[in-house]
C-alpha cells in the first residue's frame, strides 16, 4: 500500500494534463513480448527474463482474459498467471478502468489515458494471496497496431525483501 499514494497521483497528473484528449482503451485483443529486469532490495545485480502475454475480449463485450508466462533467461519458466477483468470505458471522462480477478487470489484495478500523439499512460495495482505489485507504463504506438512499451513495477511480498522491475515490450494489437 505503499506505492498506492504514487498510483493516484500518476492518475491525476495523467488526467489533468491531458483532459483534452479522449481516452482510447489498449485493453484486451493484444500480445505481448517483453524483456524483464529485476532488482532486489539488498541484493547486488539483477535478474533478466522474458515474458509473455495475451489480451482478447469475449465476443463484443467488455469482458476480457488475460494470459502472461515467463520464457527463459534468470528468472526462469513458466510463472504463470491468469485473469479474467471487466473494462467500464471512458470513466468520468478521464480513462478507461479495468477491474480484474484472477489467479493465485489476485485482484487489480488498472487505468488506461491516452495522451495523444501515439503515447497512452497506464497506472495499475495488483494484490496477490502473499503481497502486491504496482505498475506504471508509458506506451507509444510505432504503426497503427504496433507498439513499444516502458514499464516500472514495485514489487512487495510478505516475508520478502522488496524488488523492482524495469519491463520493455512490444505489443501487437488484433
Amino acid at each position: 500500500m505503499k506505492h498506492l499514494p504514487i498510483l493516484s497521483l500518476l492518475a491525476l497528473g495523467s488526467a489533468s494534463a491531458c483532459a483534452a484528449s479522449l481516452p482510447s482503451s489498449l485493453f484486451g485483443n493484444n500480445a505481448e513480448v517483453s524483456y524483464v529486469r529485476q532488482s532486489t532490495d539488498g541484493v547486488s545485480g539483477h535478474l533478466n527474463g522474458w515474458e509473455l502475454s495475451a489480451t482478447g475480449y469475449l465476443g463484443n463485450s467488455d469482458v476480457f482474459v488475460n494470459a502472461q508466462t515467463s520464457v527463459g533467461g534468470d528468472l526462469g519458466n513458466g510463472a504463470d498467471e491468469v485473469s479474467l477483468g471487466y473494462r467500464f470505458k471512458n470513466v468520468a471522462s478521464l480513462a478507461d478502468v479495468a477491474l480484474t480477478v484472477g489467479s493465485d487470489e489476485s485482484y487489480g484495478i488498472a487505468l488506461h489515458r491516452a495522451l495523444g500523439a501515439g503515447f497512452g499512460a497506464w497506472a495499475s495495482y495488483e494484490h496477490v494471496a502473499n503481497g502486491h505489485d504496482v505498475t506504471v507504463v508509458l506506451s507509444k504506438a510505432i504503426v497503427s497496431n504496433v507498439s513499444a512499451d516502458l514499464g516500472y513495477s514495485w514489487i512487495s511480498r510478505d516475508g520478502v525483501a522488496d524488488s523492482s522491475q524495469w519491463v520493455l515490450g512490444l505489443r501487437y494489437k488484433f
